[in-house]
């Protein structure tokens, strides 16, 4: 893969043909999810997930990554092991690339362009004191160990989960001065976001340009920002891997989701190929 890619440009590769209406749509959260968790697994994403896939294109199918990773840095994994691109990708909780009818995935330059306003907006209003408030939590809790993102002031990683966990408490009550203002996290990451532009936000962009109905929509995720498309679709498919964070568990056992054993994200899939589209 060129190593320029960057966040709004057009991703090099296809996608795999499709034909007629999209009448169903998949949306995939990659770390955790389509991709194990477990960095030494020798197939870091189900062998039987792209056939599966190909598979469902007669069904009317289409799927997508919705991921809280940057356009470069999703590709640089992906690439490695994927036959074919998605049929659509939202980046950072908030960008949205879509298939042509030649499979080449566009950026939606519009929605795009807006997210990333309210992003360079959010940087230059709220860095500084946020910078100052981790700054005497970094002083005051000397055995958390963090450092923030080189590319983005407003994220940080965290050593591992529970340290981020930790972290969350700490950091929500710097929240209660900024209305717009959110906390996106996904295992030992978080970044502050704009309240407008999430995974669910996104998603919902992506289901109205193929004009797909929420009943229609299919989510699996594993981590905090994956309850914003949950909540943006409750009348969709909604499912998680049986090692998703507890409050990810906790949120589809009360709404009616669905639990894949440990590892079994590819069960979730079959569940929902069976018993939802019947195909």
């Amino acid at each position: 893969m060129p190593n320029d890619v960057k966040e709004g440009d057009v991703p090099p590769g296809l996608a795999a043909p499709f034909a007629g209406t999209c009448r169903w749509l998949l949306a995939m959260d990659y770390d955790g999810t389509l991709r194990a968790a477990d960095l030494d697994e020798p197939a870091p994403i189900d062998p039987g997930f792209f056939g599966l896939m190909q598979r469902l294109r007669s069904r009317g199918v289409r799927w997508g990554v919705n991921t809280g990773r940057d356009l470069p840095y999703f590709l640089e994994d992906y690439m490695e092991v994927a036959p074919f691109l998605p049929d659509f990708i939202c980046t950072c909780e908030k960008y949205v690339y879509m298939a042509d009818a030649d499979g080449v995935l566009q950026p939606l330059e519009e929605y795009n362009g807006q997210a990333d306003t309210a992003t360079r907006e959010l940087r230059d209003n709220v860095t500084a004191p946020y910078h100052t408030f981790m700054e005497a939590i970094k002083h005051r809790f000397t055995n958390l160990h963090w450092r923030f993102d080189a590319h983005d002031p407003l994220s940080i990683a965290a050593e591992d989960t529970d340290t981020m966990n930790y972290l969350a408490d700490l950091i929500a009550p710097f929240l209660n001065d900024w209305e717009n203002v959110v906390m996106q996290r996904a295992g030992r990451y978080m970044r502050l976001s704009d309240v407008r532009y999430n995974k669910g936000t996104a998603l919902r962009r992506v289901a109205e340009r193929w004009n797909v109905p929420e009943e229609c929509v299919a989510m699996v995720g594993d981590g905090h920002n994956d309850l914003d498309m949950f909540r943006a679709f409750p009348d969709g498919f909604r499912a998680a891997p049986g090692e998703a964070h507890p409050e990810v568990l906790e949120f589809l056992e009360a709404h009616g989701g669905y639990i894949a054993p440990r590892g079994g994200v590819m069960q979730a899939l079959q569940h929902w190929r069976k018993n939802i589209i019947h195909a």
